[in-house]
């Protein structure tokens, strides 16, 4: 497949003038398309630090909406970008690419008309497990998995087009209920020699320093925060750095690349553990090439690897073999491994089979018990359902009860 956009190494010197309107924009306002077609701005959908977003009004087959740029955004840079992007587009569902850019009655550059995307920001509802039992309530650990995996192909397919996404994060990605996405706030993306000049620094790699409008991202820049994403998504929320007792540390954790979670090549420093919560034990319920994939992404860099990150097609062909292995027949084809959260590690598959399913009476995850786990929670006189963790959480409890602490 031929890109669209050459990939470039280095960033254009960008043109920063204005565009001379400093007017603001309101529902029932009306603007002009490339093409002179008039656009009449709908309900505001939301504002950011670059603009406003309206729905718009157009003689078109397809929803669009309307994005206005802040009076000082409105660079010529910027309008430069956009019409590249609109001379190549890109037409996929999986990203509302721009389709026009928007004039005032003086052909003064404004905004840009893109399609609208229907869904939920990721971030709404992924990273929690009462979130997305309200937001959709049927889904497992295999819509979960098959969530990622919709996410490593977007991703692939953008980077086939000479795409790089570089504001890769939670809030860009909508997700429909059959888990299709589609990544909005596509002007941002860097194109070319176009910078993208916005970042989340939680995904941000550990080897990138400066500005972000100072430098160009590389594929292996958006790998590293895809790997976060969907470690954040399978474990509904956790991040990979994240460690018992060293909360404060995470980004210190993220720069030098040390993970609480071991892996084919590498093993935790002494002292480095999992935080208690309910989806600490999701790591080793991955297959082992998509855990290597991962780790190795998050760790490659400060390890002083050679190797070079594992790109997002590879990281869609694990999940998708992740996939297979929960079907039917497949390798992994037990409730266990659909179930959304665990409170223990994966046992022997001998064992699997005599485990029962529970709702846990404190937290309502959802877990599974062995005869020996029934047993020992009876004789601890917890007569209804419990997980390990919230056993453990009374036990901490009672103990902290019958030991006050007095203060002279």
């Amino acid at each position: 497949m031929t890109p669209f956009y050459a990939l470039r190494h280095q960033v254009r010197r960008l043109d920063e003038e204005l565009c001379g309107n400093s007017r603001k924009y309101s529902t029932g306002d009306v603007l002009f398309s490339g093409e002179g077609k008039r656009i009449v701005l709908g309900e505001s959908i939301a504002e950011g630090g670059e603009g406003s977003v309206f729905t718009a009004h157009a003689v078109s087959a397809s929803p669009l909406v309307a994005k206005l740029y802040h009076p000082t955004q409105r660079m010529r840079w910027r309008e430069q970008k956009l019409r590249l992007m609109c001379s190549r587009p890109i037409r996929s569902p999986c990203v509302a690419w721009p389709r026009e850019i928007l004039y005032d009655e003086l052909r003064r550059f404004v905004g840009v008309l893109m399609p609208r995307a229907d869904g939920v920001p990721l971030g709404a509802f992924a990273f929690h497990a009462e979130l997305l039992t309200n937001q959709f309530p049927s889904w497992t650990r295999y819509d979960l998995t098959r969530l990622c995996l919709n996410l490593s192909a977007s991703v692939h397919t953008l980077h086939r087009c000479g795409v790089i996404l570089g504001d890769l994060h939670p809030g860009n990605v909508l997700v429909s209920p059959d888990g299709s996405i589609c990544w909005v706030d596509a002007d941002s993306f860097q194109v070319e020699d176009y910078p993208c000049s916005v970042g989340t620094e939680r995904f941000r790699a550990p080897e990138l320093r400066g500005n972000y409008g100072d430098f160009l991202r590389t594929r292996s820049h958006d790998a590293y925060a895809l790997s976060v994403l969907l470690f954040m998504t399978l474990t509904l929320g956790l991040s990979p750095f994240a460690r018992q007792g060293g909360e404060g540390d995470m980004r210190e954790a993220a720069r030098k690349g040390v993970l609480p979670y071991p892996f084919a090549s590498y093993k935790p420093p002494a002292g480095f553990y999992p935080p208690d919560t309910p989806g600490r034990y999701v790591w080793s319920y991955l297959p082992r090439k998509l855990r290597d994939a991962l780790g190795h992404n998050l760790t490659c860099v400060q390890r002083r690897d050679l190797r070079p990150r594992a790109m997002p097609g590879y990281l869609a062909r694990c999940l998708q073999q992740y996939l297979r292995d929960m079907e039917p027949g497949g390798g992994r084809d037990h409730p266990m491994y659909r179930d959304l959260l665990y409170d223990r590690p994966c046992p022997p598959h001998s064992l699997l089979v005599q485990m029962t399913p529970n709702v846990c009476t404190d937290c309502g995850i959802l877990f599974r018990e062995a005869p020996d786990d029934v047993a020992r929670r009876l004789r601890q006189s917890h007569a209804r359902p419990l997980c390990k963790l919230c056993i453990r959480r009374r036990s901490a409890l009672n103990q902290a009860t019958r030991n006050p602490t007095t203060n002279h």
